[in-house]
């Protein structure tokens, strides 16, 4: 029998990935699911980036590129980034198979045994898990609802006391909660950074245009420019440009620590896929209505689905200024102490009620260090989202 390393035993599988494939396979039988878990648009790629991807394979765009990507795409990246008013060098930018392994790339490249990493918590379920592969630990602060689910100032200056913090990370708009945070509340944030810069942020900020304020969420280097040679920025075309199949991400990093980065993916994945790049392309070529429609459709959706959970007894949600989640407290319905009709002693078994009794499938809160909460995504239509919570309301009356 073949040994696995101790490094594999620290993380366990997604979550989220494993009750979206469960309820797949569960439709697959012919079951009538309703899915909330998914962590992808329910829009098609748009169609100019369809085309482009064709022509590129027309053309024979199809071999090996630099490890960290092709100038052009590289370029366009720093493009639009002036936009958030903040000035990217393309040797700035490394493009990778997805905004997951432009995380993973970075984490390993800078973050080693006897690091601390400080995760906000709730967070996304990969942030713990690829700091543990990294032989790092992460230090979780809880920033409860009533501080909308973000960290303060006075919880980072404590956090930072330990001399052995090297890291910090902000994802905003967030996953799984939707908050984001503003210029002010980053610029807070950001002179207790100051004090300490050899700590490194990483700042991801994959869903930053599906935000509800305005055209896109604040950007950490562009509201503290002087935070730039001490953060990594994330971003990528999956859930802007609804592309999560077609796994193109990419990162914002120091020129140093983009070199480390392309060192590491020339040694491991080499480029992402080549033709993939090349369409990318036309995606910061399309009109801006088509964001902007699709921008609209889940602003409406988010208003359907936090009245409908609200509208259930005992349910807490808050209202997410981006991303396409809602992240409700059904902690109402949860008592380890207690066993009975509607009363369940964790989150993950009201998820598996739900799965099998109302057949609607959702992720648990302590997924993402919330016990108690379940994220929805409502990436999905609203027919689809007024019959998924009316079943889970008529499930928990019993």
């Amino acid at each position: 029998m073949i040994k696995l390393s101790d490094r594999i035993s620290r993380v366990e599988p997604s979550p989220t990935l494993a009750i979206t494939a469960k309820a797949k396979a569960m439709k697959a039988e012919g079951i009538d699911i309703i899915s909330f878990g998914a962590g992808e648009p329910d829009f098609d790629t748009p169609e100019p980036v369809r085309e482009a991807a064709k022509a590129s394979l027309d053309k024979g765009q199809t071999r090996y590129t630099a490890a960290a990507g092709i100038p052009e795409l590289r370029a366009a990246i720093a493009r639009d980034y002036a936009r958030r008013g903040r000035e990217v060098k393309a040797n700035e930018v490394i493009v990778s198979s997805g905004g997951k392994h432009a995380l993973y790339t970075a984490t390993q490249v800078i973050f080693e045994a006897g690091d601390k990493v400080i995760v906000p918590g709730p967070y996304w379920v990969s942030y713990p898990a690829q700091i543990l592969l990294a032989d790092a630990e992460p230090v979780f602060i809880d920033c409860p609802a009533d501080q909308d689910f973000k960290l303060t100032p006075e919880q980072l200056f404590e956090a930072l006391k330990d001399p052995a913090v090297r890291g910090l990370i902000l994802c905003s708009p967030s996953n799984p909660t939707g908050a984001v945070y503003t210029r002010s509340e980053l610029e807070a944030l950001g002179a207790v950074l100051a004090s300490r810069p050899e700590v490194v942020t990483f700042y991801d900020a994959m869903y930053d245009e599906l935000y509800y304020e305005g055209a896109i969420a604040p950007d950490l280097v562009a509201c503290v420019p002087a935070l730039k040679d001490s953060v990594v920025t994330f971003n990528g075309f999956s859930k802007t440009y609804a592309m999560t199949g077609w796994r193109l991400g990419y990162a914002i990093a120091p020129a140093g620590v983009a070199v480390a980065m392309d060192t590491l993916q020339s040694q491991s994945t080499s480029n992402s896929t080549s033709f993939v790049q090349y369409a990318a392309l036309a995606a910061f070529a399309l009109d801006p209505s088509v964001l902007t429609e699709r921008r609209e459709a889940f602003r409406r959706r988010k208003d359907l689905i936090v009245g409908l959970l609200r509208g259930i007894e005992g349910v807490k949600c808050t209202m997410p200024l981006g991303a396409f989640y809602a992240f409700a407290d059904f902690s109402a319905y949860i008592d380890p102490t207690k066993s009975g009709a509607n009363t369940f002693a964790d989150d993950m078994q009201l998820t598996e009620f739900l799965l099998v009794e109302a057949k609607v499938a959702v992720v648990p809160g302590s997924s993402f260090g919330a016990p108690g909460f379940l994220r929805l995504s409502y990436a999905t239509s609203d027919a689809l989202i007024e019959e998924g919570v009316r079943r889970i309301k008529r499930a928990l009356k019993g």
